[in-house]
């Protein structure tokens, strides 16, 4: 575990909580969404979106597998206080695409700035290179509450042996801790995380479920 400050991020907590209305909010919006169903009833859906998209996307998520000669392959976590859930969660490095970054290459620009922000990790430290191994399509991330949706960039990252731990670069009012945890036993580690009262991002832990019932099924 290594932190990008010298903080205690189990200080983190929520004081108050109020209402908000779209005028006020500079990252949210509520809106009232009127639809036709499928047999032809008139109806109303409530939904909250992101004013930040600029384009097709909201953001990016990185899935950074790590290796090192001699240890098996580890899966890069982060872990920071999420005020909506009053937790402080473990999840995947992720960020807000920014504007300008279009297209597969906006995307994976985003991918590497945020990893290195969050991490440290970028292919110019020493002993290190990076691969990008796959981007996923276009996801959404809870679609019966708001249409904002991510891709996921998934990368290799190959360590010397003697390669020192990297810096991160976290932006102001970010306060994070990575981790590296296993893949084999990723399910088991996130068990773990929640036993200490932290909190696991669906999204990771669908993917954790994935890789236990794969390692059970292949081994049947």
């Amino acid at each position: 575990m290594v932190k990008s400050a010298n903080v205690d991020l189990d200080k983190a907590k929520v004081e108050t909580k109020e209402p908000l209305h779209n005028d006020q909010s500079k990252w949210i919006g509520l809106h009232a969404i009127r639809w036709v169903d499928p047999s032809g009833k008139h109806r109303v859906w409530e939904c909250a979106d992101r004013k930040t998209r600029k384009g097709q996307v909201d953001a990016v998520a990185i899935l950074a597998i790590v290796k090192r000669p001699g240890t098996e392959p580890h899966v890069l976590l982060v872990r920071q206080f999420r005020p909506p859930a009053e937790k402080t969660m473990i999840e995947l490095p992720a960020g807000l695409v920014d504007k300008g970054e279009v297209g597969d290459d906006g995307v994976l620009r985003a991918a590497f700035r945020e990893l290195h922000e969050e991490t440290g990790y970028r292919s110019d430290n020493p002993g290190t290179s990076m691969h990008v191994a796959s981007m996923s399509s276009i996801m959404y991330n809870d679609p019966g509450l708001t249409g904002a949706n991510m891709r996921m960039c998934t990368m290799e990252v190959d360590l010397s042996k003697d390669a020192p731990d990297p810096i991160a670069n976290p932006d102001e009012g970010e306060f994070i801790e990575r981790y590296l945890v296993p893949l084999r036993s990723l399910g088991s580690e996130l068990e773990a995380f929640v036993k200490k009262g932290y909190g696991v991002d669906a999204r990771l832990a669908h993917m954790a479920a994935g890789i236990d019932i794969g390692l059970n099924y292949a081994t049947r």
